[in-house]
């Protein structure tokens, strides 16, 4: 179970323990406040009962770390319960949606915990955007709540990176949990020294009507709960800032209780519920609810087991078009590829306007050979065929053709061409058709679908792959078509409007998306591949017009290594690889074989 998870459910215990705190509290509650948390830190010792569970005796500086965790905690809840005191608990609920999150993240960043990802830094942005939406729905007590609020999350924040610290440094979560519980109650008993709180502590207690001391001890059992399973999602969670900002979810809860309160007994808890205040509510929580789903997500799709390099079947695209333009001999280069590289699998690439540059005329010389050294090799070949193909400009059109009218009978020459080779493994029908990239005519889903029909109805013994955009392609109107469906996947792109970058998602991006657009077809059993995994520079010049150090600078060796540590996480069992003769250019041609020998590498602990 993911911290995620185990903090989302502690909020419910959380909230009904908080609703029920602030019918505790009633009238007089500010002068409550004290004696109410004095009880809660005597209640730790109920926490005790883990000192059996496998403790192990700490360090002086982690039994240090207990003690101020403990101390920054209680501090925490004063100031938290005279919110709740002031105002009405839909009011100071959001003080932790809001603010807390943001002040644990600070706290933590300047220890360096892990950074939060993509995926994270999304939900949690939207949970304290529905936090502080929360907290500002009402203005009439501010002034006298937010210097509260502000003591509050920051003692929040310090409490949540001092537990984590005191889990990062204990050999378990009992020892951690029992160090941090004996520190509170030691803490509590200490109160009894100050003659104030004292006396204070002494005679709210002697004041409260017994039922309402039934009624206490009854709730501070819910908010254990609660309270124990925040410290265990805080020691699975890498970064407490997460957990903290699922304390939005808090708000929800608390706020379907108080308003079914307030309609049924509003003698024990009246809360406004109206107007603005409602619209604001109700705004905050949606966003609450869509951060809390982006981190259920992430946290979801982390679980799933990641992929050994050996485990996945590595292939590649190879280009006689980029051969030509790095200026390598396009023979030579592809049986080095299928001799040395040894790929699991190869895309090969049918350029229409290479093939038939005069209606009628095919000259089939160059992909006949590249055909037959693969077919030699034993290595099964991918044929992407039709106008759109790989690499720049995306599209093939000869000068003479119009699509729809001439693409129908060049796809039947290929097909019929080809398809007794038996290494060819699939056809791949265009190249990302649905996506506005390259110099193309605007896509046409009704030729796209007479295509596929065509090919299927030609060689019916094999099945058809398309293939979408990784990052912006919406992937459901390809695999609606296709047998097979492939993916690109690239990091670092270069945009006109913002230059060289990379792209900002976490590699649970892909295997999510997967997920969704299977539901949505309903091929729950089809195949998805990343077919184009970006491994050679790409900037604002095409590689062939950069120098040796200029390319290398724009992509290293340390770069391509990264991209394939994402791929296993991104958890596709093919990959084909795009940048191979890119890495046989700097090779033969500059002496540079890094590049080549890990690509070798990688191969070659695939084939294991």
């Amino acid at each position: 179970m993911s911290g995620v998870t185990v903090a989302f459910l502690a909020q419910i215990f959380i909230g009904l323990s908080l609703v029920i705190d602030k019918i505790f509290f009633g009238e007089s509650g500010e002068r409550r406040v004290i004696p109410y948390v004095f009880w809660l830190s005597i209640m730790s010792s109920f926490g005790l009962v883990f000192f059996f569970f496998g403790f192990k005796l700490p360090s002086a500086e982690t039994l240090g770390l207990s003690f101020m965790a403990a101390l920054s905690f209680l501090l925490m809840l004063i100031c938290y319960y005279k919110v709740l005191s002031i105002g009405e608990v839909t009011e100071a609920v959001p003080v932790v949606g809001g603010f807390a999150p943001l002040a644990t993240y600070l706290a933590g960043s300047m220890l360096e915990f892990s950074p939060l990802n993509a995926a994270e830094a999304a939900g949690f942005s939207l949970l304290i955007t529905g936090g502080f939406i929360l907290f500002f729905s009402d203005r009439s007590k501010i002034i006298k709540i937010i210097p509260w609020t502000l003591v509050a999350s920051a003692f929040t924040g310090s409490t949540n990176v001092l537990e984590k610290l005191v889990f990062q440094n204990t050999e378990n979560f009992a020892t951690g949990y029992a160090l941090m519980k004996s520190a509170t109650l030691i803490i509590g008993i200490s109160m009894l020294a100050v003659p104030y709180l004292r006396r204070n502590i002494f005679r709210e207690s002697k004041d409260t009507a017994k039922e309402k001391r039934i009624l206490y001890f009854v709730n501070r059992a819910v908010a254990g709960t609660g309270s124990l399973l925040i410290f265990y999602s805080i020691k699975l969670e890498n970064h407490p800032a997460i957990v903290e900002s699922i304390n939005g979810a808090r708000y929800i809860i608390v706020f379907i209780l108080a308003y079914f309160i307030t309609k049924l007994r509003p003698d024990i808890l009246k809360e406004t519920i109206r107007g603005w205040r409602v619209f604001s509510k109700v705004t905050a929580t949606l966003l609450v609810l869509t951060g809390l789903t982006s981190l259920g997500l992430q946290r979801s799709y982390e679980s799933l087991p990641v992929p050994e390099i050996k485990d996945i079947s590595w292939g590649v695209t190879y280009s006689e078009l980029m051969a030509e333009k790095l200026k390598i001999d396009r023979d030579e280069a592809l049986r080095a590829i299928v001799t040395k590289l040894k790929p699991s699998g190869i895309r090969l690439v049918a350029y229409w306007d290479r093939i038939e540059k005069h209606t009628g005329t095919y000259d089939f010389r160059s992909l006949d050979a590249q055909m037959n050294i693969c077919r030699d090799a034993g290595i099964p070949v991918i044929l992407a065929i039709g106008q759109r193909v790989p690499r720049w400009p995306e599209c093939h059109i000869p000068l003479w053709a119009d699509s729809a009218r001439d693409l129908p009978k060049y796809l039947k020459t290929i097909v019929t061409r080809y398809k007794g080779y038996s290494n060819l493994l699939y056809w791949q029908v265009e190249n990302e058709p649905y996506l506005l990239f390259g110099e193309c005519p605007p896509s046409d889903s009704e030729l796209l679908n007479r295509e596929a029909a065509l090919v299927r109805e030609l060689d019916p013994s094999r099945k058809i792959l398309m293939t979408d955009g990784g990052e912006f392609g919406d992937w459901y109107r390809a695999s609606s078509i296709a047998d097979i469906f492939g993916t690109t996947l690239y990091r670092k792109i270069y945009s006109r409007f913002f230059g060289q970058m990379i792209y900002p998602l976490t590699p649970e991006f892909y295997p999510m998306k997967e997920d969704m657009v299977k539901f949505l077809t309903g091929k729950k059993n089809q195949k998805y591949v990343i077919i184009e995994l970006g491994v050679e520079p790409w900037t604002y010049r095409q590689i062939y017009e950069m120098t040796p150090e200029e390319q290398i600078a724009a992509f290293t060796i340390d770069e391509f290594s990264e991209n394939i540590e994402y791929t296993r996480r991104a958890r596709f069992d093919t990959c084909y690889l795009w940048g191979v003769e890119w890495w046989y250019y700097l090779k033969v041609k500059h002496d540079k074989d890094l590049y080549w020998e890990y690509a070798s590498e990688i191969m070659s602990a695939g084939r294991k």
